[in-house]
């Protein structure tokens, strides 16, 4: 941590409420002191101190932290959904195009854990992690509650897809069950395969099948619904905790953590043998969801494809960074693409108001709000040939058996070059003299104003 001194030179330049102040000494010393368990103060994800100017921000971060889980505890979780729904939801589960967005929050909860109800039928399970599906349960409906309801893709049906393409991706490559395994009788336990000498999906045993799974449930928890770029312009308090970079995915992290060890997930991140390891996963996994480090997680990745000698934990971990980058990029590879791609741009029109408002750089261009099929089919192109694609072909050549979402990604690749020209082609007979014509229509409710992200996470507003 910086000294009183070393953070000085950069007090003049932050906003006056965020010059030094006297910091609430308990909830500092909460957030450093040592697990009385495992050595590992709250804040130590890896056993390290973490860099921040302020001391009192790290207090406050502490503090908020617990706010944001006690305040969205539940009393008891809601009743089962029936057994048609249930049935239902287990058949669309197994399939690629799962659609999230267009179920009811109380089938999107049940969705979630079913799929952990799935993954709790492999052989030993159960006993390797020391959790309950009880346990499971309460944790995931409080989960849902912190994840805030009115953002348009950084939500919980966002983090539902990227759980369930995750499940996909590793069921293809044979370490977790179908889910239709649920269709069974509730005694039936799923063996899987034995696998190739050397292969490297068989490094990552039941623990880490666990932890990155809830890694994808919780990988975007407390999400403001704007960026860390804009967090960067507005000064926000979190940029200035997590100076270092990620500050979102460094929050995401540590409150899904601090949700772990409330619901009895301690049993797991405290283990003498595993913990450190399986903290360390989980809290490197979130982090490698930041599309700001991608250009160098490729490089970690391809040397670990390339046989580069390293530890079997360091293996495990790469593994699940990249399967959780892809299920988290995962959208151009889906039938779905498209209802994603609007989501996203309904969220930045959102933020370049909240910037318009605050009167901050533009990180996203307004025209945005005009909803263009060129401008969104020419994004959703860029993306693909920068990051979706080079990603899962370097994750093929890990774990081969993903080779068919490799084929979704090229199809879904030609699709939007398709859509791309035919709205060019639609644009230029409607208006010669124009580029581009935007054909669908805007959101017809009010852009959002600051006062109505009074919901987020604090630390990420400004102050």
């Amino acid at each position: 941590m910086a000294t009183a001194g070393s953070s000085s030179s950069a007090a003049s330049s932050l906003p006056r409420d965020w010059r030094r102040r006297s910091a609430d000494v308990g909830g500092l010393h909460l957030a450093l002191a040592a697990s009385s368990s495992s050595g590992q103060g709250w804040m130590g994800g890896e056993g390290g101190d973490i860099e921040t100017m302020y001391a009192e921000l790290l207090s406050d971060m502490y503090n908020e932290t617990l706010n944001s889980v006690n305040d969205n505890s539940l009393v008891s979780p809601p009743p089962p959904i029936p057994e048609n729904v249930r049935d239902r939801l287990i058949r669309g589960l197994d399939k690629w195009d799962f659609e999230p967005h267009k179920l009811p929050d109380e089938e999107v909860l049940a969705s979630t854990l079913l799929l952990f109800e799935a993954l709790f039928r492999i052989d030993g399970m159960e006993d390797d992690v020391s959790l309950t599906m009880e346990q499971i349960t309460a944790f995931i409906h409080h989960l849902r509650r912190i994840y805030r309801y009115e953002n348009k893709y950084h939500n919980f049906e966002h983090a539902l897809d990227v759980l369930q393409a995750t499940q996909s991706y590793l069921k293809s490559a044979g370490l977790v069950p179908p889910p239709i395994i649920l269709l069974q009788p509730a005694d039936r336990r799923w063996v899987p395969p034995k696998f190739a000498s050397g292969s490297l999906i068989a490094s990552l045993g039941k623990r880490e099948l666990f932890m990155l799974y809830v890694s994808a449930i919780g990988h975007d928890v407390g999400h403001p619904g704007f960026s860390n770029m804009f967090m960067k312009n507005a000064q926000a308090p979190l940029v200035v905790l997590f100076n270092h970079g990620s500050a979102l995915e460094h929050m995401h992290c540590h409150l899904l953590l601090c949700m772990m060890r409330y619901h009895g997930f301690g049993v797991l991140l405290d283990d003498p043998l595993h913990g450190k390891h399986l903290r360390k996963l989980v809290h490197k996994s979130v982090l490698a969801t930041d599309m700001g480090v991608h250009g160098k997680f490729m490089e970690t990745l391809k040397s670990v494809v390339d046989g580069e000698q390293m530890s079997v934990c360091e293996r495990q971990i790469v593994l699940c960074q990249a399967i959780l980058k892809n299920a988290d990029i995962s959208n151009p590879v889906s039938t779905l693409s498209k209802h994603w791609a609007t989501a996203l741009i309904h969220e930045w029109t959102a933020q370049a108001h909240l910037e318009e408002s605050y009167h901050l750089q533009q990180t996203v261009p307004v025209s945005f709000a005009s909803y263009d099929p060129i401008k969104e089919a020419d994004s959703q192109i860029f993306f693909i040939r920068t990051f979706a694609r080079p990603l899962l072909e370097l994750t093929q050549r890990a774990i081969p058996e993903m080779q068919m979402y490799t084929w979704h990604c090229r199809k879904n690749l030609e699709e939007w070059a398709g859509a791309w020209e035919e709205a060019c082609s639609s644009s230029s007979e409607a208006s010669p003299s124009r580029q581009c014509s935007p054909v669908m229509s805007p959101d017809p409710r009010s852009p959002p104003l600051p006062f109505q992200y009074h919901t987020a996470f604090p630390l990420t507003l400004p102050p």
